[in-house]
């Protein structure tokens, strides 16, 4: 009978937790979101469900209460994990870090003089008790995620006076609260009210102190796994999945020019011969295409030619795990002598192993480097190639040439044209500063050895060097 009652009185919650979770969806429709987080709140204390979970921190989010909405993500995210629903845990995570730098953190010391058995400390709006959520005592000390607006510390102990200090918080904002030792007194005159950030695992219905305390170190455990919490004073917490990145690095190095062949109009009155059929020889223009169609249309000759870049890299991108980043990345530099790149396309980096990222980006674009003019090429018309070996194009001798360029020691622009390629990232981290704020990223040392090849003229190697921040 004592087994049947308790099977009853179980069943009695789970219905009622339906229930309630029914009148939060329509709560929700009326655009009462505050009542429905509410009845979801209550649900979820009957019946613990991941997927009630879950909606109880989409709806703290909803309303506004962003802090509260974090904690409940990450349970969330812990409780789909151990169902292995990997559904909510892509929701979990990605709303989890979405609100990461918008959470303010409140971080409660706790001297040891100050220190006695039993202390609780929650933090949370100052107008409602039930939106109070405990600080696990493996959190004192360190940045713990609050809501905005009126807020308020609280700490109880057995037969001490209750202490509480209140403040307002932004956004993003951080505080730090020293607790003093608490005056002797008759203790909490109420216990505090039930909450789901407190709740244990769905497992552990029996509520006992034992079942408590195993779900608070679980809890912290998986807290210090996934957000090692800032504090303050540098990179203590964790490079995170979900998250956007942007890196921005200076670069210097050098720039071979392989481009052997680009059109010039600086060469345009340059004349040429080609020959025609029975052994005759035709006089074209470089620049005038209209006189014989097919021909005037030259490119100038150039030789390699080196020069040092100076510019830099941007990436945008997403961090798809922890150590992966995928996403888009542009190198831009000019030259010495004159000149310049301008490179992109899709990028992909990994941490191969402390301290060490690999990258590999497909670039496209153009380059132009100063070159020395060493001669030319003219076209010629498709019904004379015959004549000229099947060659669409006659070489010019540098001797020929016009603009000044007869010497064979004048340098011009040697321009790519649409140019492919790839860049490869050699990275090392010189800082790693993962935090809580918008900061959270790495200070490194790189090498991108870069390749681009023009279907036309030729191509380039470069290998610039630089320093650069990574957020992320």
């Amino acid at each position: 009978m004592l087994f049947g009652s308790r099977a009853l009185a179980q069943d009695d919650k789970v219905a009622k937790a339906a229930v309630l979770a029914r009148e939060a969806e329509t709560l929700m429709s009326q655009g009462k979101t505050s009542e429905a987080c509410d009845k979801l709140e209550e649900s979820q204390l009957l019946d613990p469900r991941g997927g009630t979970l879950l909606d109880l921190a989409l709806c703290r989010e909803k309303e506004g209460r962003l802090g509260t909405a974090y904690v409940l993500f990450e349970r969330a995210e812990k409780v789909a994990l151990e169902e292995k629903r990997n559904d909510r845990v892509t929701t979990a995570r990605v709303k989890k870090n979405a609100l990461f730098a918008k959470v303010p953190r409140v971080t409660v010391t706790v001297p040891k003089a100050a220190e006695v058995d039993g202390m609780e400390v929650r933090v949370g709006l100052a107008a409602s008790p039930n939106a109070l959520m405990l600080i696990p005592k493996s959190e004192w000390g360190r940045s713990f995620p609050t809501d905005s607006g009126p807020v308020k510390v609280q700490v109880t102990a057995p037969e001490k006076e209750t202490w509480e200090q209140a403040f307002s918080l932004k956004p993003g904002e951080k505080k730090a609260i020293a607790v003093p030792v608490l005056k002797a007194g008759k203790g909490p005159s109420t216990p505090p009210p039930p909450s789901v950030t407190d709740q244990p695992k769905k497992d552990d219905k029996k509520g006992d102190k034992k079942a408590d305390k195993k779900d608070d170190k679980e809890k912290d455990e998986e807290e210090d796994k996934e957000d090692k919490k800032d504090t303050g004073g540098g990179g203590t917490g964790k490079h995170e999945s979900g998250r956007v990145v942007f890196d921005l690095g200076l670069l210097v190095g050098g720039h071979l020019s392989l481009i052997l062949e680009a059109p010039l109009s600086d060469i345009n009155g340059t004349q040429y011969n080609y020959k025609g059929a029975g052994g005759s020889e035709f006089l074209a223009s470089c620049g005038n295409t209209s006189a014989v169609p097919g021909a005037g249309d030259c490119d100038a000759k150039f030789d390699p030619a080196l020069a040092v870049n100076y510019g830099g890299q941007i990436f945008v991108g997403y961090a798809i795990t922890e150590t992966v980043q995928f996403g888009g990345r542009g190198l831009f530099a000019g030259h010495y002598p004159l000149g310049y790149q301008i490179l992109g396309g899709p990028s992909i980096s990994f941490e191969a192993a402390k301290p060490l990222w690999l990258g590999f980006t497909v670039v496209v674009g153009t380059t132009q480097a100063t070159a020395t003019v060493t001669g030319g090429k003219g076209s010629v018309p498709e019904g004379n190639r015959a004549d000229n070996a099947d060659e669409s194009e006659v070489d010019i001798p540098v001797s020929q040439l016009a603009g000044g360029f007869n010497t064979g020691d004048k340098q011009a622009g040697a321009f790519g044209g649409f140019e492919v390629g790839a860049t490869v990232e050699l990275s090392v981290v010189l800082i790693d500063n993962p935090t809580n704020d918008g900061l959270s990223g790495s200070f490194l040392f790189s090498a991108w050895p870069t390749g681009v090849w023009s279907p036309t003229g030729g191509g380039a190697i470069m290998l610039p060097i630089g320093i650069g921040y990574r957020w992320h």
